[in-house]
């Protein structure tokens, strides 16, 4: 689901801030709250902004790749520093089978308390991808958006959550006290499907903080070209996994890459895979159809119908298609449609598929060896389990 704001012009990172300070208030007092009383925290969010930025830049700085054990220690540390300076009374770290957690809270003597989400681990990088080194954060100036931050977390999510942070140091920088409590929750492993996060929450004192919230938030808001603040309300669960075909594991085609005119008398286990791929979807690609994929998902709620009619009107579609760099959603769905399907519909994707020579020119060879790797998307009543 969405929670969308749009000025009457773009916005830039202060007005940013001032949405992540907004999503601080309960709901029933963000609709009171009049720019007089969001006047000293703006004025702090304008005040701080250099710190911000550099604070965010920092966090860019350490690489924190779980997949490849890189940087998770020092990132627990610089975490455990960044909810320190931003007022928590306790900050903890949470020692699992692998990486770390942090478990931290912020007592503002609020009578609500709101849990906070946060992975502080990222994907790998590919230097050859990037215009400038991903852990060397760069500002530079990109036409239609200003000035914006380029380096490997900047978008997912250490951007996000500097922002939400940023946040926190205004309000308490005007003087004021945060409505609700925060209980972070922090983790090293999302990227690699949270494997440990039990052993992080299931601690007595962390199960004991939860039980007090009254709803989770992930800082994950994202700003569209015209200036829109989107928050989304909820995010799909994810199953990654890989499928392998080699001619040894078959036992047909060949145990090693050979010439291609050897394709007459043999098997292939690049067609192989190809084939069994095609098996979990529609011939279009765009519709699962593994056996009992389907049967848990919860239809979408008069409620969350209501606001992704809301949604729909607020945002952009132009814009929305530009950003993804598309000119036509499935099936050629209306803008409505391809919102509710976004939070609706669970998915079957191909993350990467590699076979054989992928290099300049040809190289005439039956590859042995074929992998597709994927992740399938899970919606509200769905579990890992059952996909």
């Amino acid at each position: 689901m969405f929670s969308s704001a749009k000025p009457d012009q773009a916005v830039d990172r202060r007005a940013f801030l001032g949405a992540a300070a907004a999503a601080l208030l309960p709901s029933r007092a963000a609709r009171a709250a009049t720019a007089a009383d969001l006047k000293p925290i703006l004025a702090e969010i304008e005040k701080r902004h250099d710190e911000s930025v550099r604070r965010i830049e920092d966090w860019v700085k350490q690489p924190t790749i779980a997949a490849e054990n890189k940087g998770i220690n020092e990132g627990c540390d610089l975490m455990m520093r960044l909810l320190r300076d931003a007022g928590c009374n306790q900050v903890t770290k949470c020692p699992t089978d692998l990486h770390p957690g942090v478990f931290a809270t912020l007592d503002a003597g609020a009578p609500k308390t709101l849990a906070v989400y946060i992975m502080y681990d990222v994907k790998q990088v590919d230097p050859t991808e990037w215009s400038s080194p991903p852990f060397s954060p760069t500002l530079v100036e990109r036409s239609g958006l200003g000035r914006v931050l380029v380096g490997r977390g900047a978008v997912n999510s250490k951007g996000p959550q500097g922002a939400f942070l940023a946040a926190v140091h205004a309000i308490r920088g005007a003087g004021q006290r945060l409505p609700v409590n925060l209980v972070f929750v922090c983790e090293s492993e999302e990227e690699i499907g949270s494997p440990h996060i039990p052993q992080i929450v299931d601690r007595p004192e962390v199960m004991a903080a939860l039980r007090q919230t009254v709803g989770v938030l992930t800082p994950s808001s994202a700003q569209s070209l015209d200036g829109t603040v989107t928050l989304s309300l909820g995010a799909k669960g994810v199953v990654e996994l890989e499928l392998v075909s080699t001619g040894e594991k078959w036992g047909r085609g060949p145990r090693l890459d050979v010439h291609s005119s050897n394709k007459a008398r043999l098997d292939s286990p690049a067609w192989h895979l190809v084939e069994a791929l095609a098996t979990l979807v529609s011939p279009d690609g765009n519709t699962p159809v593994i056996d009992h994929y389907l049967e848990k998902v919860r239809p979408v709620s008069a409620a969350e119908k209501a606001m992704i009619d809301e949604a729909a009107k607020r945002e952009n579609e132009e814009l929305v298609k530009k950003q993804l760099g598309i000119e036509h959603w499935v099936h050629d769905v209306s803008f409505r449609e391809s919102l509710e399907m976004l939070c609706s519909r669970p998915t079957v994707n191909i993350e990467g598929l590699v076979a054989g020579y992928t290099g300049p020119g040809g190289k005439t060879i039956l590859p042995h060896r074929a992998v597709a790797k994927m992740d399938l998307r899970l919606v509200p009543d769905m579990t890992a389990a059952d996909a």
